[in-house]
């Protein structure tokens, strides 16, 4: 069969409705969508919770987001609240306040946002569930909550050792914890310290690194966790980020402290599903754990062990090795060699 008779077909079954038209109108009728983005950190007392509305409409969508009513919720279109559940019971129950806070600049209203939310010292043993009725849509959502990271070994006192006693080689130090109750995935990274001398002005400077992730067989907690913390790479890395700022006389280490980011299961498939592609395959399903809505509700908690010093050894490199030689260097203690 040609192509022309399948054509005038398919135009004469149009005609018989009305007309064979090539409009294409890809709007479906007005319906609004609920979307929710919170994660519940134990480490604060102040839990955010964000909840706006989307929709399908027919004009640029660039200026509706522009416009603060097109995402945001009046105060008479919203009520929501946050339980608190333990053993099945509901103990407590938080209802959601709204704040007006500043945003980065973007394509959305602004240069503020609307936020909601509730004070609570939340509890790792239960789980939260939260209960919003938006213009008359209901959603829920709930999640348990990472509890507190458990650093072990040498990390805990003993100063970070990155070259090989005696110097000559670089060492490897292995940071390593056990997981927490609820805690999925584990991003680990160290924020260096330093003070930069310019004349008569001492400014403070930092900057923070990443050293990796480690994800866990499970969420029940107590598995024994390691990341490796390369010597060389370390150095490599302060003489690239702390720059070639003009005329500083001398640059005073401070100390360096380690940090884990820690997400519940459902933000790490979340952040699974957001990274990078890196095979043939583009297409990835859209994640929410939302119900009748759109978003994450979950949890995460952040830990660190500050002001790590260098060993001997490892300040001496510091100072006068083959990455960080020339960047003037020296450590507060002015009795020392490489004192300041």
């Amino acid at each position: 069969m040609s192509i022309r008779p399948v054509l005038v077909f398919a135009c004469a079954t149009a005609l018989l409705l009305n007309s064979c038209s090539t409009d294409l109108d890809i709007t479906a009728p007005y319906k609004e969508n609920t979307v929710v983005y919170a994660l519940l950190d134990k480490g604060t007392t102040i839990q955010f919770v964000k909840i706006n509305k989307a929709f399908l409409g027919p004009d640029n969508a660039l200026v509706y987001a522009t416009v603060p009513d097109s995402s945001e919720y009046t105060d008479a279109q919203l009520v929501a609240e946050v339980q608190e559940i333990k053993n099945g019971a509901v103990v407590n129950t938080y209802t959601l306040q709204d704040t007006i806070m500043d945003h980065d600049p973007g394509i959305f209203a602004g240069p503020q946002h609307k936020l909601y939310y509730f004070n609570a010292d939340l509890d790792s043993t239960a789980t939260y569930r939260l209960n919003a009725t938006a213009k008359g849509n209901t959603v829920s959502a709930q999640t348990q909550i990472v509890a507190r990271v458990q650093p072990t070994g040498s990390i805990i006192a003993l100063p970070l050792r990155l070259v090989s006693t005696g110097g000559g080689s670089y060492a490897s130090q292995t940071i390593r914890w056990t997981s927490s109750v609820n805690g999925k995935r584990y991003d680990v990274a160290y924020r260096f310290n330093w003070d930069e001398v310019i004349g008569a002005d001492t400014i403070p400077k930092s900057f923070t690194q990443q050293l990796g992730n480690v994800v866990t067989d499970n969420t029940a907690g107590n598995q024994a966790l390691e990341l490796a913390f390369s010597g060389e790479t370390f150095f490599q890395t302060v003489a690239t980020r702390v720059g070639n700022t003009a005329n500083v006389s001398k640059r005073i280490f401070k100390g360096v402290d380690i940090l884990w980011a820690v997400a519940g299961e459902d933000l790490n498939v979340y952040l699974q599903l957001s990274s990078p592609i890196s095979g043939l395959v583009e297409d990835r399903p859209v994640y929410s754990n939302v119900n009748n809505g759109y978003g994450l509700f979950s949890t995460r908690r952040f830990y660190e062990i500050d002001n790590k010093q260098l060993d001997a050894t490892t300040v001496v490199e510091l100072v006068q090795g083959q990455y960080t030689a020339g960047k003037l260097f020296c450590i507060a203690s002015p009795g020392s060699d490489y004192g300041c």
